[in-house]
């Protein structure tokens, strides 16, 4: 088996940010079954190596496909934009204030034990993300990559920020 270094190739996906899930899960699912180093525990050193690192390419592969934040980390880096390249310009006033303001909601409704608050709160960032995740697609459409690493950035943002939410949900029922 030959691994592409590029992703959407290993599973013989086009390479865009909308993509089909269920393909994407049974590609996976067929090529872990091929290359899985167990398939392999009889075989040579070298084979089994071979098959190790087939197997973690899948798995990287997989990760990044499904998530729609690393997916549109990985699409910006196969158009030459660094995604982790950091610059202030990129970050709208509106974005820092929202941060801000989730922030302080986040803090005030978590030291209260407010879990309305907390529900409200993550069905705003959650309708964000959509929102984030319609905007990003418009400009992978357009081939806007400077403009799509903006919407990115507020991306790792609201995923962040809905992952505080959730440890904050979790923190009060006692998970």
């Amino acid at each position: 088996m030959n691994i592409s270094n590029n992703f959407f190739e290993i599973f013989s996906l086009q390479q865009d940010f909308d993509l089909d899930t269920e393909a994407l899960t049974a590609q996976y699912k067929k090529l872990q079954s091929q290359s899985h180093p167990d398939r392999f525990s009889g075989a040579d050193d070298a084979s089994r190596l071979q098959a190790l690192q087939q197997s973690s390419i899948i798995n990287d592969a997989f990760e990044t496909l499904k998530s729609p934040v690393k997916r549109a980390a990985y699409l910006l880096s196969l158009n030459g934009i660094d995604p982790e390249e950091h610059n202030q310009s990129h970050l709208s006033a509106a974005l820092l204030m929202q941060q801000m303001e989730w922030r302080d909601e986040l803090e005030s409704a978590t030291g209260d034990e407010d879990m309305d608050t907390l529900e409200r709160l993550k069905q705003e960032v959650e309708t964000e993300k959509k929102v984030s995740i319609d905007e990003f697609r418009k400009t992978i459409k357009a081939n806007d990559f400077t403009a799509g690493k903006a919407v990115y950035h507020k991306l790792q943002f609201v995923e962040k920020m809905l992952s505080e939410i959730n440890h904050a949900e979790e923190k009060i029922l006692d998970y």
